[in-house]
Order: C-alpha cells, then structure tokens, then sequence
C-alpha cells in the first residue's frame, strides 16, 4: 500500500469511508473473549438430552483446551505466542470464556416464591452462577448446575444404582449420583413452563447483564415483568456475564421451537428480536440444538416435543442471521428416530469458539476482487483451495492464506497465515455500496 497516497487521502478532510472500508483488529483484543449462554428447555419431555448434555459437556471442554490443558491467562496473551506449543494449532487453549445458565421459562409461573426465581426470565441459575475457564471444575460445576437446577426430573423415571460410589464418573444419570451433586431428593420437581420462549430468556439474560439495559427491557406485562431492580442481577462482585468487546453465544438446547411472546403466533421471521439483540451493540452468535425439521419440504423426520414450523424456523433464522448453527436433537436411523449425538455438537460449538480468533468479519459487503489483507504491514496472500474435497463437506477447505466467506461477510484466514496474538490484522477493501473510483493502493 503507498502509504503516502494514504495519508494525502486523509488529509483533504473527506470521510475516509468514501474510498475504502478498513476492517483492522488486534487479534488478542478482538475475540479471543466469548461468553456462553445456555437456555435449556426445562419442560418435562427434555429429560433425555439434558442427561446427554451433561454425560458428554466434556467434548465442549476438551475442544478448548489441549493434552497439556488451558493456557495461563496474560495481559493482552502478549507472551503466548513464545511459548513452547504453537498457538496457531491449539487455539482453543487461548480461548478466554465463561458459561452461564438460564431456562426456556421467560416468565414467572410460581411455585415456592411470589417472585421469579433463578432460571425464569433469563436469570442465571447455579453456583457459580457465572462459571469462569479459570475455575479448577468448569465441567463439573456446569453439570452440577444444568442437573440440579435447570432440568426436571421425575423419580419413578430416574433409574437406580446402588452400587454408585459418590464421586465416581456417570456412566448414566441415577437417582444416586443426583443424590451425591445435589443434595438428597434435591433434584426432583424443577418443571418450567410449558410455554418455552428462548428468545425472550435469551434476551432478558442480556438485560440482566448491562449497566444501561435498552428501553425495549423494560416492555414486558406482568408475567414478563423488567424492572430497574433486576439491573446486573446476572453479574456478581467479582463477574461480569457480558464482557468488553467479548463474544456473546447464546446455545438453545430444547426440543420446540420458539414461542416468545414478542412474536405473533405464527410469525417464523424473527426481525423484532433480531433487532432488540442488536441494540446491545455486541457479536452475538446463535446456536440451537432444536427439533428435527427440514425446511426444504416443511417436514419433521423427528417431532417427540410436539414443534411447528413457524417455532422452528425463527431459530434457523436466528443461527443464520448470525453466522451460528442450527443442529437436530433427533436423528432418523432406520426408520426410527434416535437421540443424535451431543458429543459432535458440544464439538462443533468449541469450533465455532474457536473460529472467532480466525475470521474477521466486515464492516461492508466488499468488491471481492479488492480485498487485501496484512498482517503487521506484510501483505498475505488468498488462499487455495485444497486438493482434496470432500463432497459431504458443508464448507471449502484451504491451504495457507485468506479466504472470504460470503455467509459471514468475513475475512478467514488459513494454515501458518492464521495470525497470533497481538499482531496487526488489516483488511482494505472497496465496497459494492457506495463505490470509490480508486483504491489507495
């Protein structure tokens, strides 16, 4: 880039905007925070997968970290990439989250108080309430949590094993190890309502969570009550559900749909929480791991929670819109429908984690043909697609590089050319919108 055409660019006192867009971060401050946020279905028909999500959280776990476990946190990670272990294979070990509960119930439905309690209304559940990476037990204290509080459970269900030792690793979810994590019989009876709004539980765990909750909070009726006392209830004295300039994933897990009351009846096209998400000014990434609907024919191969489309297809939108995943809780095998497997999601979703220290998404959507990208002032190349493709695959693979995925409008980058912490990534391009005549470089 002739840096001195640049510099006369800037200084005829014209938005810069009006001749290129920039897109440049500094990799360790841009993403490498992500803040989780699971709303379960609590209904009584969600026994089975939240067993599955417990029994297999490790997968999650395991992707975000390497044989050797987490990387130290540091100011700014300025020392991780001199470390011994290469960065750029085990990203995950760099990845800086925390975890939090809340349920699919948005509204007060009682039970032993008059008032909403933990898990209603997109309060976080649990203790912690807010579970840090740092923390020596995250997989237990995140099974403990999602057990004991955000699942229900009837024991003339629950199986039996006497032989259980507290202590021991589940094979199976029994009466006995829910006695040990819980309390004797502290598990039994925490039924949510029928009615399940993920969105709006997901919306109102952001507003929860903010010092200045937007206007649209507060728009609620007497069940779906917000009021000014319920300003940081998700926070804590030392953690803050909602960091600076952190990713915020929202993970649905439940076997309906969506039916938040902000919505008619009916409506599939989510734009009213679309934009009421946006209002928090914040990366947002939407996962549901959701009832077995194919919106090519409008078809349920699997249906056991009783969804309808319209349920469905706000969630697909969402997880599209926002460059998540939508992923079937059942899967047809055989002719019978079988619960699929929580392992490869709970996978999938460290990825996506993963993934937000190599794409860079754009402010525009850009002329392809114009994009140039650097890192720490040295131009890198567009990548190349690899020899071998695999026609299952949902994406193309890559070699060494940069590549633009349209489906998110970002940047991503490739092999040895996926840049370390701290160093200077910046894209020049020019956009479809509002063209320049030239380019500064």
């Amino acid at each position: 880039m002739n840096r001195a055409i640049l510099l006369m660019l800037l200084g005829t006192g014209c938005n810069q905007y009006e001749y290129f867009n920039i897109a440049g971060y500094v990799q360790a401050d841009y993403s490498n925070d992500a803040d989780v946020i699971f709303v379960i279905d609590n209904s009584q028909s969600m026994v089975d997968e939240s067993a599955s999500l417990a029994l297999n959280f490790n997968a999650f776990i395991q992707t975000l970290t390497s044989e050797d476990g987490a990387a130290q946190n540091t100011d700014g990670l300025s020392d991780a990439v001199s470390n011994t272990i290469d960065a750029s294979q085990e990203r995950g070990r760099y990845i800086d989250y925390q975890l939090g509960i809340t349920t699919t119930t948005a509204k007060l439905i009682g039970g032993d108080s008059t008032g909403l309690e933990p898990g209603e209304g997109g309060w976080l559940l649990g203790d912690p309430t807010i579970i840090s990476k740092w923390d020596p037990d995250v997989e237990d204290a995140f099974r403990r949590n999602l057990l004991c509080e955000a699942t229900y459970w009837d024991e003339d269900e629950v199986p039996s094993d006497l032989s259980y030792v507290c202590g021991d690793e589940p094979d199976q979810i029994t009466q006995e190890y829910l006695d040990c994590e819980c309390g004797l019989g502290e598990w039994e009876g925490n039924a949510g309502s029928g009615d399940e709004e993920p969105l709006e539980a997901a919306l109102l765990a952001l507003c929860r969570s903010v010092d200045s909750p937007p206007e649209l909070c507060f728009e609620g009726d007497a069940e779906h009550s917000f009021t000014s006392a319920d300003i940081n209830s998700n926070n804590t004295a030392d953690r803050q559900l909602l960091r600076e300039d952190a990713t915020t994933v929202v993970v649905i897990v439940g076997d309906e749909g969506d039916d938040s009351w902000r919505l008619p009846e009916g409506e599939e096209t989510p734009d009213t929480y679309i934009d009421a998400f946006a209002e928090f000014e914040r990366p947002i990434r939407m996962v549901t791991i959701g009832p077995n609907y194919n919106d090519d024919d409008g078809s349920f191969p699997c249906n056991s929670g009783g969804a309808q489309t319209w349920m469905v297809e706000r969630l697909q939108a969402m997880a599209d819109e926002t460059n998540g995943f939508f992923a079937p809780l059942e899967e047809q095998i055989n002719g019978d429908c079988e619960q699929a497997d929580f392992a490869e999601y709970l996978a999938e979703l460290g990825q996506l984690i993963n993934n937000l220290l190599t794409a860079f998404q754009l402010q525009s959507i850009p002329d392809i043909e114009t994009i140039r990208v650097y890192v720490d002032g040295l131009e890198v190349s567009a990548a190349a697609e690899t020899d071998v493709i695999d026609p299952d695959a949902d994406t193309l693979e890559y070699t060494r590089g940069w590549s633009y995925d349209s489906a998110q409008n970002a940047v991503a980058f490739w092999g040895e050319n996926v840049p370390d912490y701290n160093q200077d990534v910046r894209i020049y391009y020019r956009p479809l919108v509002g063209k320049p005549r030239e380019l500064p470089f």
